[in-house]
């Protein structure tokens, strides 16, 4: 059996069922990945919009909280300065005291209560820290403070600076927000607190507005609302963006003025400098970069109220663990689906296979010999067709291989009857005669020659068993027995050999030109009135692949009807041996040349009636 894997490679080794499942599985891998990968893409795109979407909502929702607070700090300024006590506060007999002030201030600072939830409980909480009416009348100079036990706004009247107090008059009631400074009076009253507490309760932010005498515009003073860091940033320090993401408040030289972070207040913001260009020309904007030097996703918005930014930042990780746990998902998904369609494969890989294997099972079968049998698989069309051609083929195959050993046993036939009609009895009894009455008549020179020739004629006729000669080995043959045939019609028999010498080298197969020599003299010549005639062997090359040899005699020839049975007889060749005498030498002449070169080679016969007849023998070259 032929080793069909030698010298493939490793894959063109497998089966095939095990090839199919290969290739189904890689392209479902390769699928996989391809629907995965941009699966993913999407998603995060879709994730980061959304988380953008969702940032975006909580900072504007915080946003608008603070404005709000912020917009109750300035409206609460406004209700104060509306109030009748503080127009009557300047009059030289005024009856309001800084008792009945006080309380307006206190509970003016009670509207701005406001509740949060931590840790499951409400909190009330508030924004400003005191509220303080500084009067400006140089006779009797008032301060009022409306709630003496916040010790952060003792003081805070030495830090209203006249450039301060001459911008909230030139605002003519509106109200004017201070930058940020710090009040060392009230360090003094809280020494013993941490550092990072004094720096947010310490620093402060003055809300101010003018009080003026509403019919004579004459200056009343100034109503101050305090509010310290540390108020700034209970508006944010609890809300808290994803998981890990912070809010910070930054003022318009971008320093933190509120946050959870508090190490970073009264600092700059720490963004990398292209986003901290983004965030000073913006009002509003969502960018990537970097917040203490780690990639991040910066959000911010403007507080109209007083140009203060609020910051929303969330490490871009959060964002990477969230597209990770979706890459995750797909990625067991995609296994999933993958296994499923890997089983699919194998199953179906084996329906499209096991009726491949079951042929070649068969095939097996046939290869040992056995023709008998035959394939019946059903499945695709293409098996069923596969399996009528096998059967066809197999038929066929029996077909010719009975008719290969029917042409072997023909040809053994046909070289053992060859051989008897070469050494038929008659012929040796008459050339054995020959040589008896020429010894007795003296004509010793004459009877060795017959013995020559028949001794020529034995041993190329055996040859050692070869059924194809050398032309030149037949040729000796013919002439041969052309002599002995000739010595024996005496003067009635003549012979001319014309062979190209180039020729004679090619093959032939044995005893092709003897019966045709016999044919001639039996059947052309000897039936004349004179039973004279001459036998002519021709030989050429036709052209660089095709040789003929000729057989011509001068005999009584044949009438056309004969031409024509003998032509129809030698179309196909024909194993019959049971014909005898010229028939024999025909037929089976002509089949053996067909059989031994291919059905392109073989006899014509050409003849005309008293004229004689030629037969042409076409070989290969």
């Amino acid at each position: 059996m032929i080793n069909l894997a030698k010298g493939r490679s490793g894959f063109n080794r497998l089966t095939f069922q095990k090839q199919l499942t290969i290739f189904f599985l890689i392209t479902a891998v390769l699928a996989m990945v391809f629907v995965s990968v941009i699966a993913y893409f999407q998603a995060t795109t879709e994730l980061e919009k959304n988380f953008t979407l969702y940032t975006a909502s909580i900072l504007n929702r915080t946003k608008d909280d603070i404005v709000t607070k912020f917009n109750m700090v300035e409206n609460t300024l406004n209700f104060i300065a509306a109030d009748y006590r503080l127009q009557m506060m300047g009059a030289p007999r005024s009856p309001v005291d800084q008792r009945s002030l006080a309380k307006l201030l206190v509970d003016s600072i009670n509207l701005n209560n406001y509740q949060v939830s931590l840790d499951n409980r409400r909190v009330t909480k508030n924004l400003i820290d005191d509220l303080i009416i500084y009067g400006d009348y140089a006779e009797r100079p008032t301060v009022v403070i409306g709630r003496r036990d916040h010790f952060t706004a003792y003081g805070i009247e030495q830090y209203l600076t006249p450039e301060l107090l001459a911008t909230a008059r030139a605002a003519e009631g509106g109200v004017v927000w201070s930058e940020i400074f710090y009040n060392p009076v009230g360090a003094r009253l809280m020494e013993n607190l941490p550092s990072e507490i004094l720096r947010e309760e310490l620093n402060q932010i003055a809300v101010i507005k003018w009080l003026f005498d509403v019919q004579t515009r004459q200056s009343i003073g100034y109503l101050v609302a305090s509010i310290n860091l540390s108020r700034l940033s209970g508006l944010i320090e609890d809300i808290v963006l994803g998981k890990t993401g912070r809010l910070y408040l930054v003022d318009q030289k971008q320093q933190v003025l509120a946050g959870s972070d508090k190490n970073l207040i009264l600092r700059p913001i720490p963004l990398d400098e292209r986003s901290r260009a983004q965030l000073a020309a913006s009002p509003v904007g969502s960018i990537r970069g970097k917040f203490n030097n780690q990639d991040s996703f910066i959000h911010f918005q403007e507080i109209p109220t007083n140009n203060w930014k609020l910051v929303g930042v969330i490490a871009s990780q959060e964002f990477e663990a969230a597209a990770g746990e979706v890459r995750n998902r797909i990625l067991f998904g995609g296994i999933l689906v993958l296994a499923v369609f890997a089983a699919v494969a194998v199953i179906a890989a084996g329906k499209i296979t096991r009726p491949i294997e079951n042929i070649c099972a068969f095939m097996q079968k046939v290869e040992k010999g056995d023709l008998s049998l035959r394939v019946h698989e059903t499945g695709s069309i293409e098996i069923e067709q596969l399996s009528q051609q096998l059967n066809h083929m197999i038929e066929n195959l029996a077909q010719l291989l009975e008719k290969i050993y029917q042409e072997q046993i023909f040809k053994r036939k046909i070289a053992l009857k060859m051989l008897h009609a070469q050494i038929n009895p008659h012929f040796l009894y008459n050339t054995l005669d020959s040589i008896s009455w020429m010894v007795e008549t003296g004509r010793r020179e004459i009877a060795v020659e017959l013995l020559e020739c028949l001794s020529t004629i034995f041993r190329v006729t055996l040859s050692g068993g070869r059924d194809v000669i050398r032309i030149g080995e037949e040729l000796d043959h013919a002439e041969n027995y052309l002599r002995i045939q000739r010595i024996r019609y005496q003067d009635k028999l003549d012979y001319v050999i014309n062979v190209d010498e180039e020729i004679k080298k090619h093959e032939i197969v044995k005893i092709t030109l003897q019966p045709l020599i016999e044919n001639a003299i039996y059947h052309g010549i000897k039936p004349k009135p004179n039973g004279r005639g001459t036998v002519v062997i021709l030989g050429r090359r036709v052209d660089p692949d095709h040789i003929q040899l000729s057989v011509i005699d001068d005999g009584v020839g044949m009438s056309s009807e004969k031409l024509a049975a003998v032509r129809a007889s030698l179309v196909e060749p024909q194993l019959n041996l049971e014909t005898e005498g010229k028939g024999y030498s025909l037929m089976n002449i002509n089949s053996r040349i067909k059989l031994y070169f291919g059905p392109a080679y073989g006899l014509v016969y050409s003849s005309k009636e008293g004229v004689g007849t030629r037969v042409d023998i076409l070989l290969p070259t």
